[in-house]
């Protein structure tokens, strides 16, 4: 995805911001596993089951969150204006698609140093246009590494998504997303993401009949299972390093 980026003039100061978190608090990498996508022909049932289920699970969280990502993307590394003591606004563009978004992104921290962080959004690429809307919200460690984010669209009332986020130094990242709208038919639905050492787990649970998936992968060796009431009656099912249906090991 292509994101061109240009950011108003702002005052560079000397004083520590706080951390705009990562586009890794939005996003499910399934990449690992889509790299086996080329062995899907010789690749077994079990495995392919898996892939498939995991990548409703992305498409879901996409759905709600992909501009926001990009938006979020396009302020890393740009500097703040200082508006008042613990109080900064970054004001860019974005372009998606050939579809231009004007941001202005404020953040106030709190006596505890956490942050309140808002991305208020205008652009005449939405059906209804937006007017410096409340895209999204949230609040996060000073660091960025822990927060949630709460998601809005213009089209409804209240939120219709939220997800709490908490990524290590170490790389390990816990993401748990829920869907508060019908609007895309998810209601309900909720995908919970852990990457932990090698370890890919993603929890799915189907809103609209309240079933819970639960896939594992281990990124290095390829080995994985998957549980699933819809596949093999709900039986753990394995695959080896060469993603071949195999006996599970417990």
């Amino acid at each position: 995805m292509a994101v061109f980026i240009s950011c108003s003039d702002s005052n560079n100061t000397n004083e520590i911001t706080p951390e705009i978190p990562s586009a890794e608090t939005m996003a499910i990498d399934l990449s690992d596993f889509n790299n086996n996508s080329n062995s899907k022909l010789k690749a077994g049932s079990n495995f392919n089951a898996a892939l498939f289920r995991a990548g409703i699970a992305k498409l879901i969280v996409d759905a709600n969150l992909i501009i926001p990502k990009v938006l979020i993307t396009a302020a890393q590394n740009k500097d703040p204006e200082v508006v008042a003591e613990g109080e900064y606004q970054w004001m860019y563009t974005a372009e998606n698609e050939d579809k231009d978004f004007s941001v202005l992104l404020t953040a106030e921290v709190d006596s505890e140093d956490e942050v309140e962080w808002n991305f208020f959004v205008t652009t005449s690429a939405t059906d209804p246009p937006l007017n410096n809307f409340l895209l999204f919200s949230g609040e996060a460690e000073y660091d960025g590494s822990e927060g949630e984010w709460t998601y809005y669209d213009a089209q409804e009332e209240g939120a219709v998504s939220e997800i709490e986020w908490d990524i290590d130094n170490d790389g390990s990242i816990d993401l748990d997303f829920s869907v508060l709208s019908d609007r895309n038919g998810n209601m309900g639905s909720e995908i919970d993401y852990d990457f932990d050492g090698a370890i890919k787990t993603i929890v799915y649970v189907d809103g609209s009949n309240g079933n819970t998936t639960t896939i594992e992968f281990n990124t290095e060796t390829k080995v994985g299972f998957i549980i699933s009431p819809n596949y093999n009656e709900g039986v753990k099912s394995c695959w080896d390093e060469n993603l071949e249906d195999a006996p599970c090991a417990d």
